[in-house]
């Protein structure tokens, strides 16, 4: 009797399941596969036990190929005599403190001297922060009204957005039965709306001027072969033109980029149509960012470039959080966590993104060291420190402690700080 009686209970969850997103291989993205370009583990003990993705090659000299064009269109499209200067923004993941890296690139817009927006020469970016790329893009080398409309639609989606837009956390037989904890049908709209807004400006920017030798550079996980590969989205941008699958290329290794396994379902993308199999499962690229740096930097040694790299860590490089309540004001946050799964899942996982955050850092740094030794650089980083959340907390209420992933009231604080932080230029120079 027990058991019948239960039986209309577990109906009702396994239906309420059936109506979550699930990816899958046989619906998997088309991508051309010049786009993709492995990169191979240094520590991998021979390139024998594994291979790229079926329809890519192999990439270190694909990827420095791709680095020296860009260069040199750079060089050849500057009348400057002296050694070139090559600019780097690198912007991290990091959920809703997104928002502190939006209100960094926007406040960073209304500066009229210094190093300017127009002068990076390269970004680079993994997990959530590929969110942002498009809007960065846009604001970094648009027209006039290009800019303003990227900025405000980065600020928009940024400070106005919810969890409940974005995200659908899904039931317990759904978890179990599916590949995340969560769907991004919500996400994906909003960046197919990005897409298509701002893609078609992109791909009538021309190639030379003040749009020469500009890259994006975006990475991933083939969850399949291990390897770790880079898009360059503003090459795939520019294709859109004359490849009428690119636009759904762009915003699937976008997706791919920032599905943090677990939490979001992965992403398929194939570079072979006919493949009976479906395509490779990607997610997102922060465990193997260091492998990109590592070419990176060898290409922009070889054309005899001065670097200077600033990178935007939307997170506070703390294991424990720094927050605002009304009742106790602003504290270091002590945790005692909940002896359950979940939560102890959700705890390591933050752990290990703190962790990921400083040693992304220090690889950066040292691998600068490495090819253009002590004082040849410049590396300026900034992060959402505590004296910026209580100096807000101060001005406005809304930096009080998140109540949920997609906080827009928290997430207006940390926007704010990133305007202040731009605006006066206040960067830190990185010192390990």
């Amino acid at each position: 009797m027990k058991t019948i009686a239960i039986l209309p209970f577990l109906s009702v969850l396994l239906l309420s399941g059936c109506a979550t997103s699930q990816t899958s291989r046989e619906a998997s993205v088309f991508c051309e596969g010049e786009y993709l370009i492995a990169l191979d583990d240094e520590m991998a003990l021979s390139d024998m036990l594994s291979s790229p993705a079926s329809g890519l090659k192999s990439g270190k000299s694909r990827f420095h190929d791709h680095l020296y064009e860009m260069i040199d269109q750079k060089i050849t499209s500057s009348r400057e005599q002296r050694k070139h200067k090559y600019t780097v923004l690198v912007m991290s993941g990091g959920g809703q403190n997104g928002a502190f890296g939006a209100g960094v690139l926007n406040g960073w817009s209304a500066r009229s001297d210094g190093v300017m927006r127009s002068d990076i020469d390269m970004i680079t970016t993994i997990s959530t922060g590929a969110m942002a790329l498009t809007y960065a893009l846009v604001g970094n080398y648009g027209d006039d009204d290009q800019r303003l409309a990227s900025d405000a639609a980065l600020r928009k989606i940024f400070t106005e957005t919810s969890e409940d837009e974005l995200i659908e956390k899904k039931d317990l037989f759904s978890i179990i039965s599916t590949n995340s904890l969560a769907n991004t049908k919500g996400l994906g709209a909003k960046l197919k709306e990005a897409v298509e807004t701002f893609v078609p400006m992109i791909a009538n920017w021309p190639e030379q001027d003040k749009w020469a030798g500009k890259s994006a550079f975006v990475g991933m996980v083939n969850m399949d072969d291990g390897r770790f590969y880079v898009v360059d989205l503003l090459h795939v941008a520019r294709h859109t033109t004359i490849d009428p699958k690119a636009q759904d290329c762009y915003r699937e290794v976008i997706l791919a980029s920032s599905a943090e396994p677990v939490n979001f379902p992965p992403r398929f993308i194939t570079t072979n149509p006919t493949n009976p199999d479906g395509g490779d499962m990607y997610v997102d690229g922060g465990l193997r960012f260091g492998l990109f740096w590592n070419e990176n930097l060898k290409a922009l040694k070889d054309r005899e470039m001065d670097i200077e790299v600033y990178v935007i860590v939307n997170g506070d490089l703390a294991t424990n959080s720094f927050v605002c309540h009304d009742e106790g004001g602003c504290y270091t946050e002590k945790r005692i966590i909940k002896n359950k799964v979940l939560d102890i899942a959700k705890r390591s996982s933050a752990i290990a993104t703190d962790q990921l955050y400083k040693g992304s850092l220090n690889r950066i740094y040292w691998n600068l060291v490495k090819e253009f030794g002590v004082g040849n650089f410049v590396m300026n980083y900034t992060y959402i420190k505590p004296e910026y959340i209580e100096r807000e907390y101060g001005r406005n209420k809304n930096c009080r402690k998140s109540t949920s992933s997609f906080d827009p009231v928290y997430m207006t604080c940390l926007y704010n700080i990133g305007v202040e932080v731009a605006e006066t230029w206040d960067w830190q120079d990185f010192q390990p």
